[in-house]
């Protein structure tokens, strides 16, 4: 997609210090084991977030959405569900 390689997109990386990598056409099949394998893997792993939506301790706005819950409470879920994952 020539969407991520375009100027604006490059310029708010830039702004947030993030670094691009862009993946020439047609590695898709070489590449995709990591999307496949490990990142499937870590998304299984992942379930506190599953658990913390069933629990009692989700506040919800006045138009009845779920708030996200706190980063201290995020970080060490993607932690440990990234230590869980076998690389």
């Amino acid at each position: 997609m020539r969407a991520h390689i375009g100027k604006l997109v490059k310029q708010r990386c830039s702004d947030r210090a993030i670094k691009m990598a862009v993946i020439p056409g047609g590695l898709t099949p070489y590449l995709q084991a990591g999307d496949v394998g490990i990142y499937k893997l870590f998304k299984d792993n992942i379930s506190m977030l599953n658990e913390w939506k069933r629990s009692d301790k989700v506040s919800y706005t006045q138009a009845g959405n779920p708030r996200a819950p706190d980063i201290s409470q995020v970080a060490p879920w993607v932690l440990q569900a990234w230590k869980e994952t076998p690389l």
